[in-house]
């Protein structure tokens, strides 16, 4: 439960402190975090004084990390090295794209979904996924990284999970995990995913069960730390966003009703997501895509299609798989095309302040600790305790 996750909150004041270092530059933020530091260590007896102040260590964290390192090229030395090299693997992989004798269209699409190469998508196609609210397909995310982890999850690690072997696994996840993340430019969706299935399956070896919401907490955490400037990041708030609303929302929904039909555990998934970035995207982009829902019913399988197979083609660059990648791609094109072209599709000219996006958020979370709290004391009989 949310009420029982004193991690999330930490993550929680820690951006907070983010945006608040950035906003105000103060020079006394390290002395009060000494303090506090000093200060909760020495107050250990007083629980609920205790935790205030731990969050406080959490809060002057951030405001500290954001006013002593604003430095918007703090990570550019070793990024511009990584992204030179990663940027020879994605032409490598590119060229051998192109030997399975695809159209330019399906590389152009292949290329964005599977390694984050757009430069080759047109305008039109970019503005059609936009319009009809599936533009996150085009955008590397944890879905396309989910999709791969499903595939090394049922090649190294089901057959194993619960054998001696199963830690050999280990190095081989994380290897194709963090080595797709470089490869595809390392964007801020994909080190929240890698971090997050890295937990995750150290947690699925050593046989505990562990709430995402943990993972989701320790990748902010860690991504804010070494890069405190991607708080300002729109693929950092929509991302995390997408992903809390997830976990919080349709996680206990597919306990309480582990046997709903694929295709309404699909809608609901992508009608979660949506609430869960609407502000946000009425805020950046001030337009609300009405068919997202509904498309992602048959999308997400398409799209998934097209990853396997154009990997496939990546491995063995043969013309059957191109064949087979054409047909797939124009069928995705078709239906977008065909969405795009429905009036009323998508409600445009609606403007949010920061403030109402900060208002609606919080009304959101309130609504959703007042709904599980109020289940959890049922369930513990009015007893909670932090775990």
């Amino acid at each position: 439960m949310i009420v029982q996750h004193p991690f999330l909150w930490c993550a929680v004041l820690l951006a907070a402190g983010i945006a608040t270092g950035f906003s105000f530059p103060l020079p006394c933020y390290l002395p009060l975090l000494a303090a506090s530091v000093v200060a909760c260590t020495l107050l250990r007896r007083g629980r609920h004084l205790h935790d205030v102040l731990t969050l406080l260590v959490w809060f002057l964290l951030g405001c500290s990390r954001a006013a002593l390192c604003p430095v918007s090229e703090a990570r550019a030395e070793w990024q511009q090295t990584a992204g030179e090299k990663a940027k020879a693997v994605r032409e490598r992989l590119t060229v051998r794209l192109q030997a399975a004798g695809i159209s330019p269209r399906t590389l152009a699409l292949c290329s964005a979904l599977t390694i984050g190469r757009k430069d080759g998508l047109e305008h039109r196609t970019r503005r059609a996924y936009s319009q009809v609210g599936v533009a996150h397909l085009l955008a590397l995310s944890g879905m396309h990284l989910g999709i791969i982890y499903g595939f090394l999850y049922f090649l190294f690690v089901r057959s194993v999970q619960h054998t001696r072997m199963r830690w050999f696994s280990l190095p081989v996840i994380l290897l194709c995990l963090w080595g797709y993340t470089w490869i595809a430019g390392m964007p801020v969706s994909l080190l929240r995913a890698a971090t997050m299935l890295s937990i995750l399956t150290v947690s699925l070896l050593m046989q505990h069960n562990t709430d995402p919401l943990h993972p989701l907490a320790l990748s902010a955490v860690i991504i804010l730390l070494i890069a405190p400037a991607d708080l300002l990041s729109i693929s950092f708030q929509l991302s995390f966003a997408a992903v809390f609303f997830l976990l919080a929302l349709w996680t206990p929904m597919r306990d309480r009703f582990p046997r709903l039909p694929w295709a309404v555990r699909v809608l609901a998934v992508s009608c979660i997501a949506s609430l869960g970035t609407m502000p946000l995207t009425l805020h950046y982009f001030h337009q609300l895509p009405l068919l997202g829902p509904l498309l992602s019913l048959l999308l997400i399988p398409l799209t998934t299609l097209i990853i396997y197979l154009t990997l496939a083609a990546m491995l063995l660059p043969v013309a059957p798989t191109g064949w087979l990648l054409d047909h797939a791609v124009a069928l995705q094109q078709g239906i977008i095309d065909l969405a795009a072209g429905i009036p009323g599709g998508t409600l445009t000219g609606i403007h949010l302040d920061a403030p109402m996006v900060v208002l609606i958020y919080g009304a959101l979370v309130i609504a959703i600790v007042r709904t599980r709290s109020s289940k959890l004391l049922s369930d513990t009989g009015g007893n909670i305790t932090w775990q």
